[in-house]
This record gives C-alpha cells, structure tokens and sequence, in this order.
C-alpha cells in the first residue's frame, strides 16, 4: 500500500476501450460521496485522461512531480465531493515505462498524501511494466472486462501475468457495458472456468455495470454519469460495487 492511506485499489484492463477509466472515475465519485476521503491516481502515465473525465484541465501533471518542479500537492485537482485527482500527463512516451529512480520518486510523493480512506489507481490497459508495478502497490486489483471476445482473451491473459510477476492470487472481477446481470454472471463463469483449468488464483465477482446511454451522454460532455443521472442503472449497479467495497 503506498502513501499514508487505508486502502490501495487498482482499476485495470487487459484491454483498452473497456470503460476502465470511467468505472475508476465514477467509483471515485461514489465513495467520495459516501464521505470517504478518496485520491484517485492517473497512471496511464503518458496518455492520462483522468482530468478529462471530470472535466478539468490540470496546469501541471505527475510529470512536474517526476522531474522536481513541482511536489505532489501543487498538481493535485479538486473534485466532486472532496475527491482529490493526481492528474497524468498526455503523449509524453518516456513515461510509458519507469526506470527504477522514476518509481521511487513516484512511491516517495504518494508518500507524502495526507491520510485518506481509498487511493484508486486507474491504469493504463495491458501489461506493460508500468502497469504490473502499480497493480503491485495496491492492496485489491479490480479487473474491467466486456463481452468483447478480445477483452475476455486479454483479461485471461493479465490475471496470468499479473499473477506470475508479483504473486497475486486474488482478482475482482467488474463486467461491464453488459445488457444485464445475468450476462454478466455467464461471462465470469466463463473466465473462471479457465482460469480454475489453467491458473491457480482466484476470481471475486464484484459485480456488473450495464450499458446505458446515460453513461455515452455524460462522457461527451465531460461530466461524471454517476454525478449526472444517480438514478440510472450504470449508477445503481456501480454504487453496489461501492457498497460492498466499503463494507468489507
């Protein structure tokens, strides 16, 4: 766990355009509006979009961090309901892949966050090194998957890796953009039934996002969907997800 926090959890994905960074997002929000003191981390290190989802623009990034011009609570935006967001930047390729005086750099800054219940680390997709190493520094590891034949291939393919490189043997699953629940159960039992064949880890349903317009007409406007429609089904379905994670 880094930083001086409760509790460390990445948001991840084997694939991208899974709706990883909205889940992250709308999560935030979510507990932050259950009066839970919530960072959220963009570590899509070169290609953050976290600013944008809240609709913000951030003057300086993790990059103002990395190279010594600014410390960590100069970059850091004010959200929606006390959510505070550590804002990467964008199209800056050396970033991509941490040296190892760049990570502890990166560890020594969150360090220095003040005490806080949740730091939520949106990753970028895939399996790159950056994004073995922050699943490494969260305590739970929620995995995004959609019915997408290639998202269900991916997802296998990061719980394998993720599990041989750090040791992990514990995965929440999130099924998204599904027409309903029980899609999303036939999905995760799918997955199981090869990872329980192949792999010795352990997969936790933590539950479904649906498909909804709502979530498509927020994000074109740069707006969180839970903030916009709290009433829609995403909302409904992804405050359960929350519920639970702040009952354990």
């Amino acid at each position: 766990m880094v930083g001086n926090g409760r509790k460390t959890i990445a948001i991840t994905s084997g694939k991208g355009g899974v709706g990883k960074s909205s889940i992250a997002s709308n999560m935030a929000y979510l507990l932050g509006n259950r009066n839970k003191s919530t960072f959220i981390l963009d570590a899509d290190l070169s290609l953050g979009n976290i600013d944008i989802m809240f609709g913000m623009i951030s003057k300086f990034n993790i990059k103002d961090v990395m190279d010594g011009s600014r410390q960590m609570d100069e970059i850091i935006l004010q959200g929606p309901c006390g959510i505070r967001i550590i804002p990467a930047t964008s199209g800056v390729a050396e970033y991509s892949d941490l040296s190892q005086d760049e990570r502890a750099v990166l560890l020594n800054s969150l360090a220095t966050l003040p005490e806080h219940d949740y730091l939520i680390v949106d990753t970028s997709a895939g399996i790159s090194s950056n994004v073995v190493y922050f699943n490494a520094l969260s305590e739970q590891i929620f995995v995004v998957v959609t019915p997408d034949p290639a998202s269900i291939t991916d997802s296998y393919a990061m719980v394998k890796v993720l599990s041989a490189k750090t040791g992990r043997k514990e995965f929440n699953i999130i099924v998204n953009m599904v027409k309903e629940e029980s899609e999303a159960l036939e999905l995760y039992k799918n997955i199981v039934g090869v990872t329980d064949r192949f792999l010795d880890v352990y997969l936790n349903y933590s539950g479904f996002v649906p498909f909804d317009q709502n979530v498509n007409a927020a994000t074109r406007r740069q707006r969180l969907w839970a903030e916009q429609s709290p009433n829609c089904e995403a909302t409904r379905s992804l405050s359960k997800i929350c519920d639970r994670l702040v009952s354990e």
